[in-house]
């Protein structure tokens, strides 16, 4: 018979890619299939912040595993050789009640007292001094943390495939057959033979369920809009700084990023499954950003962008299918989804009842930039290597070096956003608007492909599409 996985998952987002690698490092022979790149959808646009786990209420499967995923983030992170930083969050206002309610569900989710902390302006003023006129009273959650949620994920990813899993990215599924306790997954002129699905696709949850045969559900899909600030605005500061929440969720928030932008946003809309962002949504975040802090210069924004979040109803959904007991369904995962990412694996892990004590040590090697080392390490490496000392991307001082070697690790890219997410290359004020023919280029050269097939993110994005004089590949 053809090769068999024991577990074939869909999604190759944070929450996907995290079971992938949990599963892969306990010896599961697996597989995971996405529709476009890792990382390409909810997981490349959000706030990148592991919540402490005051928020989400008592009982639920959110605070279950946000405070179990943020006490996994640090470890996790130390082993892919992720950026985390423990910066703490800020929720403000003006109502002492609502303060000390979301201080007390903290406790009941199981967070210590010595984790949260209630203050007044008087406090408040000295650790943050550009703080809005009108707020007198907040709390402090010092186990807040950040983490760029794009490199998180691909590196879920390639830590899996280095312990012997498979991927398939790019893969459209067109048909799921169950038969003699197998899945036969059909797409991509390709047989993917599994006994065990996990669905954790996201956008395309119900896609995969209605093809498997299993629950489906009505999934609510929420835009948020933000703004990135230039580096130049980093200072501005240095906690994540959240409103009081509201039904709608956490609120328009401000927050440093792990690689020294700052992310203003997000809103809330009920939409269709649309990226784009409103003049109408960027209003309201102008609004609202300003009642946390004074003298946020938006005017320095260097981009805006949108994600959307998958809801359903008022929790997650991590189960055993009813109507197929081979089958997990995962579905709704917004805030705290990120922060959930490695107790709801850690879950899934015991759903399928494995034994996790015996993981793989094999490690994925950190990525790094030639820019972050110090002086003398970064001339050996260029001496070693003179493509380091080229520079492709001047904004970040992305080096040819950096992008080549992130396109040679386990995971083949083929996309310009791709690079993007993983060593920053257009990332910069200019937002690709001078290297992102070189990337492209550099692309083609690695892969050995034409310049004309490197694609900017999803299927039919190519960035060349005809040549005008000379060689487009040069």
């Amino acid at each position: 018979m053809e090769n068999v996985f024991d577990i074939a998952i869909f999604g190759g987002g944070v929450i996907g890619s995290c079971i992938f690698s949990e599963l892969c490092r306990i010896g599961k022979n697996c597989i995971i299939i996405e529709k476009n790149d890792f990382a390409s959808g909810e997981s490349k646009a959000n706030s990148g912040i592991v919540h402490a786990g005051f928020d989400a209420m008592p009982n639920t499967l959110k605070a279950k595993f946000n405070v179990r995923g943020s006490n996994l983030y640090k470890t996790m992170c130390k082993r892919l050789g992720v950026p985390y930083k423990q910066i703490g969050a800020y929720v403000l206002g003006n109502n002492l009640d609502i303060v000390k309610k979301l201080y007390d569900r903290g406790l009941q989710n199981g967070l210590k007292p010595s984790d949260l902390e209630i203050l007044q302006r008087d406090e408040l003023i000295k650790r943050i001094p550009n703080l809005n006129n009108n707020i007198n009273c907040g709390l402090f959650a010092k186990k807040s943390a950040i983490v760029s949620p794009y490199l998180l994920n691909i590196c879920l990813a390639e830590e899996g495939v280095i312990n012997g899993g498979k991927y398939r990215t790019f893969f459209n599924t067109e048909k799921i057959e169950y038969k003699n306790n197998l899945f036969y997954i059909q797409g991509n002129n390709e047989t993917i033979l599994a006994r065990t699905i996990i669905n954790a696709s996201g956008f395309g949850y119900n896609e995969i369920a209605k093809m498997l045969n299993v629950e489906q559900y009505n999934i609510n899909f929420r835009r948020g809009e933000y703004y990135v600030l230039d580096h130049s605005e980093k200072d501005i500061v240095s906690a994540t700084l959240f409103p009081l929440p509201s039904q709608k969720g956490k609120g328009v928030l401000i927050t440093p990023t792990v690689d020294g932008n700052i992310l203003v946003g997000p809103n809330a809309t009920t939409s269709e499954n649309i990226t784009k962002t409103t003049l109408e949504g960027l209003n309201e975040i102008k609004l609202k950003s300003n009642n946390l802090i004074n003298n946020l210069n938006l005017k320095k924004t260097i981009r805006q962008f949108a994600g959307i979040r998958t809801c359903v109803d008022d929790d997650f959904v991590v189960e055993k299918s009813k109507l197929n007991n081979n089958v997990i369904n995962i579905a709704g995962i917004c805030s705290p989804g990120l922060s959930s990412a490695p107790a709801i694996a850690e879950y899934v892990v015991k759903l399928l009842g494995f034994n996790s004590k015996k993981v793989s040590t094999n490690k994925i090697k950190p990525y790094f930039l030639a820019k972050d080392l110090p002086k003398s390490k970064y001339e050996m490496l260029v001496k070693k290597d003179p493509s380091f000392g080229k520079i492709i991307c001047k904004c970040e001082m992305i080096t040819k070096g950096d992008i080549v070697f992130a396109l040679n690790r386990p995971i083949k890219v083929l996309t310009i956003d791709g690079i993007k997410r993983r060593v920053r290359a257009g990332m910069g004020r200019c937002q690709s608007g001078f290297c992102l023919d070189k990337v492209a280029k550099i692309i083609a050269k690695e892969n050995n492909i034409s310049v004309f097939d490197v694609l900017k993110e999803y299927p039919n994005s190519q960035i060349f599409v005809n040549e005008i004089k000379g060689d487009a590949n040069d």
